[in-house]
């Protein structure tokens, strides 16, 4: 059928959880409505995933198992490991790794007991295409060592001492040897006063083993304390061959005292360096109230090896040497467990090979994070037969307890493998280190590192190496910090590419999860995933289990140039049933048999499987015919109704495959499409049939190309005829049920252009097409985003909150000039504002209501009339006319046509005037 099987894991040991979101868009290209979910009763089942493999926790008497999981069937199957009898509480499939039909199933935490020493060593299982055990590595674990262990012991015998005190003395020394019975360990005694008394040697405690027989004749000296010399003493004479002291035997001196020395000429000075030189390690145990004073601290401190913490025991009486026994066999023990004669550290008995795995094209490589006093490397076992371990330096102390090896992953270029490997304790802020084999050697060599920026982030607890345009060279690393912590953010994944020739990671961007999820541990868990989006770049899944509450999300970012962008794709959440999903991903295989990759998510008790989808992506093509409006479709013949036509728009969509998959062309969707004539304009110019300005229609198609025409009429007399009529599409796509692939659904491109516009234009002016006659109230507008036309000035403010009940208000002044509009010789200019929301969609929802609105407005441009020169030369040809007119009168007058005015008025009841003059103001 052409399916794959994925493989759970349930382990007995639970590292540190590594955890991913997902986040809303238009083209999330995860099924995440219908997920294959995997169940098992086992306890921790999907702790750890692998395409094609899960884990689970074992149950008491057991020590992990491993499941093959069919997507067909949704069930498991155990898959049976042939475990040796000496693997105890393995933790089986804390790690997990596959490389094309190969599994690498491995327990880090075998326990291994060493006489009183427990060691944790680790054994991991390769397996084949049929699940068939090829080999173990390694094939046992080493033997124990072999370590000896000479110990003697400096008792004071002062008379400071009493006689009881001196036999309670004896009795703890007694039920000090009998605790290393069986230890390879033997024993030597001197006692010291003002002289010095050897009771038994190493020789003579292999011959009889019996402590009470060994310390039954040993009499107190009594007399005064020469410490130092006696501490001289046992270094010359007791640990030497003739007294029966191995070569190879860790050393190891206890003594113990009452009080500080008097009347020895030797000063500790000389006797310590002598010890020191044999590699002693010397235990101070200081009995009584005299070991209060200052003093006689600093004389323990000088009598025993550093620290002096760790080797320095002070009881108040002689009752309490019983209380330290525990104590002093427990770091004896530990002393034994070494392979040094320091004491302080470990080599490879903890060293838990399989903390993390991989299998690479050297071989399997087993992270060693307990190696080295936990400084930690890996093991790769390659085509011979000893394998290389690589770590930073077998005698560099400030990587104690980095834990290197927590990670790792094989970055390539050109063929050649190189490793990053992470330390995540690394001074406690941890680094990821980068190493390469020396061409001329073949050494590995540590290159390069990247230090993490803050304390307790666990960076490098993730490691995933990423080949972003899928060339087989490896571009970038992405590292994984957990437990980073912002008040906002839990988590930082590092996105860090690499310098081939410098062989550095320059880690210049960060991705983060969703805000205010300041425990979500993203980060927790990373994977590749292949190309799900249909742009040809690799994406990758991270994880964050601890998110909402410990439920858990996934994250998704998509590849590009230089690495991933900050912006993650989220997708529908889960049942709150589940808890700490995102704890393990796995990507980039098929396991459906679609040919598209899946996902698999382990969460607490189950896995679920998400699929990805086909992504179509759409082509949309809008033409007229005829291309211009002809001149008759302007005729209004004094007419207001018009309803002639203009012209006619052919719509196309292409609906073609950004991904490569094996479903063929069965494919289908439906793609629901608005158009709109000239959708900025307020009054209508250009219509549809019988549907107004606006239509909206539907269309099924599947990989194949459809068109559709639409005619566009004038429904009235224009006003307008000198720009051109837009036609809007807005459109969206939904995936149909594909029945050949259980009723998966494709999605769009998210880089699909959602809408698109054309235009048809009127007949060019002065051309034969154009009216012959002046056209009815001629205007002119611009389309409000052709800013290469219009002036377009776009202001945008941020409000920094928002609550209930308290509306924002924005006052927004300018000036409106018509210098530019001058030139079209209009009187009119449109002006288009446009007011929008933008909110954060995962943050806030707007159900309806207003989100976008605009508002037109026409200016007309009006002449104002100016009356003063009308006034002025008004008056100043009255006055001229008026002069005229008197100059014209006088000449009259003087030539006797006319009576003299009278310059008197005439006398009441005198005698009248025949022939009175006219009055002035009537010739006036």
């Amino acid at each position: 059928e052409g399916r794959g099987v994925l493989w759970v894991v349930m382990v007995t040991y639970q590292k540190c959880l590594t955890p991913a979101v997902l986040a809303p868009s238009h083209g999330f290209s995860v099924d995440v409505e219908v997920p294959i979910t995997f169940k098992e009763a086992a306890v921790g089942f999907g702790q750890s995933v692998v395409q094609p493999y899960m884990t689970s926790m074992g149950e008491v008497n057991e020590t992990g198992k491993v499941y093959k999981c069919d997507p067909g069937s949704r069930l498991c199957q155990e898959i049976p490991i042939q475990r040796p009898p000496d693997a105890v509480h393995m933790s089986l499939g804390l790690s997990l790794a596959a490389r094309g039909s190969n599994l690498l199933v491995c327990g880090p935490t075998v326990h291994r007991a060493c006489g009183e020493n427990m060691y944790i060593k680790g054994y991991c299982f390769l397996l084949d295409q049929s699940l068939q055990q090829r080999r173990r590595i390694p094939d046992t674990l080493a033997e124990c060592p072999k370590q000896v262990t000479d110990i003697a012991f400096l008792i004071d015998g002062s008379g400071s001492i009493a006689p009881v005190d001196f036999g309670k003395m004896k009795t703890f020394l007694s039920e000090i040897m009998k605790r290393f019975r069986s230890a390879d360990a033997q024993f030597a005694l001197m006692q010291y006063s003002h002289t010095f008394t050897e009771h038994f040697d190493f020789l003579q405690y292999r011959r009889s083993r019996d402590p009470d027989s060994l310390l039954g004749s040993v009499e107190q000296l009594r007399g005064a304390t020469h410490t130092a010399t006696a501490i001289q003493k046992v270094v010359r004479e007791l640990f030497t061959s003739r007294k029966g002291a191995r070569d190879e035997a860790t050393k190891i001196l206890i003594v113990i005292t009452d009080g500080e020395k008097s009347g020895d000429p030797l000063s500790y000075s000389d006797a310590v360096s002598e010890a020191e030189r044999a590699g002693i390690i010397r235990y101070a145990i200081g009995v009584g109230q005299a070991f209060s004073s200052a003093a006689a601290q600093r004389e323990l401190q000088e009598i025993a090896s550093q620290p002096s913490n760790e080797h320095v025991f002070r009881v108040d009486n002689f009752d309490a040497l019983q209380g330290i026994q525990n104590q002093l066999q427990e770091k004896i023990f530990a002393i034994e467990g070494t392979q040094s004669q320091s004491g302080s550290s470990f080599q490879l008995e903890m060293s838990q090979e399989g903390f993390s795995s991989l299998l690479s094209p050297d071989g399997p490589v087993l992270g060693a994070v307990g190696a080295y006093d936990w400084s930690g490397g890996i093991y790769l076992y390659g085509s011979g037969g000893k394998p290389s371990f690589i770590n930073v330096s077998r005698t560099s102390t400030d990587m104690n307890d980095a834990y290197l090896g927590y990670s790792s992953q094989v970055i390539t270029a050109n063929g050649q493998s190189s490793y990053v490997v992470g330390a995540p304790r690394y001074q406690h802020a941890g680094k990821v280190v980068l190493f390469s084999r020396d061409t001329k050697g073949g050494e590995w060599t540590h290159r390069s590192e990247v230090l993490g920026e803050q304390i307790g982030s666990y960076f490098g607890g993730t490691l995933c190496a990423v080949d972003l345009d899928r060339d087989g060279n490896t571009d970038l690393v992405l590292i994984g910090a957990p437990m980073f912590y912002t008040p906002l953010n839990g988590g930082r994944v590092y996105n860090c590419l690499i310098n081939w020739p410098g062989m550095t990671l320059n880690c210049t961007k960060t991705l983060q999860g969703q805000t205010g999820q300041a425990f979500g541990r993203f980060g927790a868990s990373i994977s590749e995933i292949g190309d799900i989006s249909g742009d040809g770049q690799t994406d990758v899944v991270i994880g964050a289990p601890m998110e909402n509450s410990n439920r858990g999300a996934l994250y998704i970012f998509h590849g590009g140039k230089g690495g991933f962008s900050p912006q993650y794709r989220q997708g529908s959440l889960f049942p709150s049933r589940l808890h700490y999903f995102g704890q393990a991903v796995s990507g980039g295989t098929d396991l459906t048999g679609d040919g598209l990759p899946d996902i698999a998510v382990g969460a607490q008790g189950q896995v679920l499987l998400l699929r990805s989808r086909p992504v179509l992506r759409v082509g949309v093509s809008i033409s007229f015919q005829p291309p211009t409006i002809p001149t008759s479709a302007f005729d209004c013949q004094e007419q207001e109704q018009l309803n002639t036509k203009a012209s006619s728009a052919n719509v196309c969509f292409t609906v073609t495959k950004s991904t490569m998959d094996s479903l063929g062309n069965g494919i289908s969707s439906t793609i629901h499409y608005s158009l709109s004539l000239d959708p900025w304009r307020t009054k209508i110019r250009a219509a549809f049939d019988s549907t107004g300005s606006v239509l909206s229609r539907e269309l099924r198609l599947g990989i194949e190309k459809k068109c559709e025409t639409y005619q566009i009429k004038l429904p009235l007399c224009p006003e307008d005829t000198l720009t051109p009529i837009t036609l809007r599409l807005n459109y969206t796509l939904t995936g149909e049920p594909i029945a050949a692939a259980g009723d998966l659904r494709p999605i769009l491109s998210e880089d699909s252009a959602l809408v698109s516009a054309g235009s048809v234009r009127p007949p060019e002016p002065g051309s034969g097409d154009s009216p012959a006659r002046p056209l009815p109230h001629p205007a002119i507008s611009f389309h409000p985003q052709d800013c290469s036309v219009a002036t377009c000035k776009k202001i945008r403010c941020r409000i920094a909150s928002l609550k209930m009940q308290q509306p924002v208000e924005f006052t927004i002044k300018g000036n409106v000039s018509f210098q530019w509009v001058s030139k079209t010789q209009q009187q009119k200019v449109s002006l288009v504002s446009e007011a929008q929301i933008e909110y954060e969609e995962k943050k806030y929802t707007q159900k309806e209501g207003f989100v976008q609105r605009q508002v037109q407005t026409v200016v007309e441009r009006s002449e104002v009339y100016n009356y003063l020169p009308i006034i002025v030369g008004s008056s100043v040809g009255g006055l001229v006319l008026l002069a005229l007119i008197t100059a014209a009168l006088y000449k009259v007058r003087g030539a006797g046509q006319l009576p003299p005015f009278p310059l008197v008025p005439p006398v009441p009841g005198g005698p009248a005037d025949p022939t009175p003059p006219p009055s002035s103001s009537r010739l006036l």
